[in-house]
């Protein structure tokens, strides 16, 4: 598989010798429906949102366990599939009392189009703002894991949003250009060719570039050892925001990792997190801050997926 990858990315970049871009290089969608959140005893409801150029983009409004949820939390997830896999990353949020606002870019899922940057910035624009009309608190925080924080940092400085209290990136890159020739240089084939090759991948809409606009508390998080997104572009990313911010380590390996290990140290973390960021203090949040032990462990969540698709 990594080889396959490795290839598809030798000549994509080799194409966009001829055309104006490759949109293999960063996007992998699938329109196969996993699992839904009613498998996991989840309430949710659909939704579609009609983006600026008339695409039409799904999700899922799921809904928290508690009557009255804490907060909102958008989701924007990663390069490959779709919500049907990716709504895992966050379903234990609902668990515990919060709404979880997910969404496909175009291309992916039930949405309609083809992914590209531009195009993903604009649904990204017309989620964060159907989200905020929508949200049934006050209180909104944004969590993008890997691609999905390069796609909501320039959306979100761009829509100049309220009540958003927090954003969190995991295994975020700094550059769309800078991530190709780190991928260039991991191949032995290309290594020659990682900077000239790298001039044709187009930085316009990287993160980097937008970071510095951001005046909310950022969290980025990002393990020493991702084997995709390299931890230096997560730090260098970091390195150009603002204060308030914080970056948490990832102790063991791997890329999108925090929240999808046995060990819940970081799923504690974040919900003592949010529940620190809130507007007015919130009763429901006690159990966190004052780190009661009883949080679900998101690998409960995984044999439930295997048994649905045997």
């Amino acid at each position: 598989m990594k080889c396959h990858k490795n290839l598809i990315l030798i000549k994509c970049i080799l194409v966009s010798l001829t055309f104006s871009g490759c949109n293999n290089l960063f996007y992998y969608p699938d329109s196969k429906t996993q699992v839904t959140p009613d498998k996991l005893n989840l309430s949710y409801d659909n939704f579609n949102i009609k983006t600026i150029d008339n695409e039409e983009l799904h999700g899922w409004q799921i809904y928290s366990k508690k009557k009255r949820p804490i907060a909102t939390i958008l989701h924007f997830h990663g390069n490959a599939q779709n919500i049907s896999t990716h709504f895992l990353y966050c379903a234990w949020l609902a668990e515990n009392g919060f709404d979880v606002f997910e969404f496909d870019y175009r291309g992916y899922g039930k949405s309609t189009g083809s992914p590209s940057r531009l195009g993903l910035y604009q649904d990204s624009l017309a989620f964060l703002q159907w989200a905020q009309q929508n949200s049934r608190t006050q209180d909104i925080f944004i969590i993008a894991q890997s691609i999905g924080g390069a796609v909501v940092i320039p959306a979100f400085v761009d829509s100049k949003l309220n009540n958003i209290q927090g954003i969190i990136l995991d295994s975020t890159f700094a550059s769309y250009r800078g991530i190709a020739r780190q991928k260039l240089a991991s191949i032995w084939l290309t290594w020659p060719l990682q900077w000239p090759l790298g001039f044709l991948v187009s930085d316009n809409l990287s993160p980097i570039d937008f970071i510095e606009k951001v005046h909310v508390p950022l969290v980025l998080i990002h393990s020493k050892n991702d084997n995709v997104v390299p931890y230096e572009s997560g730090r260098e990313l970091f390195e150009a925001a603002l204060n308030p911010k914080e970056f948490w380590e990832v102790e063991w390996e791997g890329h999108v990792t925090a929240f999808a290990h046995k060990d819940d140290r970081y799923r504690r973390k974040l919900l003592k997190y949010l529940c620190s960021h809130l507007q007015k203090a919130n009763k429901d949040c006690d159990i966190y801050l004052n780190e009661n032990p009883k949080i679900l462990p998101y690998i409960r969540l995984l044999p439930e997926i295997k048994n649905i698709n045997k």
